[in-house]
């Protein structure tokens, strides 16, 4: 049983390597005989021999990969708002986060620590309608 598989096996795999390089010639009208053989073990050799018409031979050409287009750089800067004063924390963050800022520090003018933005209404921020690297830290002033 394990040479009949080992057989069909090799068999597949030299009919498929029958195909060649990638360029694609013209088949001849003649059929091409395959003779594969197989040595298993010291003293057993079997061998296989398939008739393959050549147009079964000929390479199967693969569709050219489409290209995918690189995704737009996110902005390297970006000018922080500067009518905040009166906002409530939670979507003063949602509009610092849409401009492409990633470090936003809220500093609770009370000195408590800001855990839940939507309990803290916006004071203040520093550098309020300057242009800055979106990678820079901006600090936002927050009291409850």
């Amino acid at each position: 049983m394990k040479k009949e598989l080992a057989l069909t096996g090799l068999l597949c795999l030299a009919l498929s390597g029958c195909a060649g390089a990638n360029t694609p010639k013209a088949a001849p009208a003649i059929t091409e005989t395959v003779t594969v053989t197989q040595t298993a073990t010291a003293t057993a050799t079997a061998t296989a021999t398939a008739t393959v018409p050549a147009e079964a031979a000929a390479p199967v050409s693969a569709a050219p990969a489409a290209a995918v287009p690189a995704a737009p750089a996110p902005p390297k800067t970006a000018v922080i708002p500067a009518v905040v004063p009166g906002m409530n924390a939670q979507a003063l963050d949602d509009d610092l986060t849409a401009l492409g800022f990633k470090n936003v520090i809220y500093n609770a003018d009370t000195g408590k620590t800001v855990l839940l933005l939507r309990n803290w209404t916006v004071t203040g921020i520093d550098n309020p309608g300057a242009e800055q690297a979106v990678s820079k830290a901006v600090v936002v002033h927050v009291t409850k």
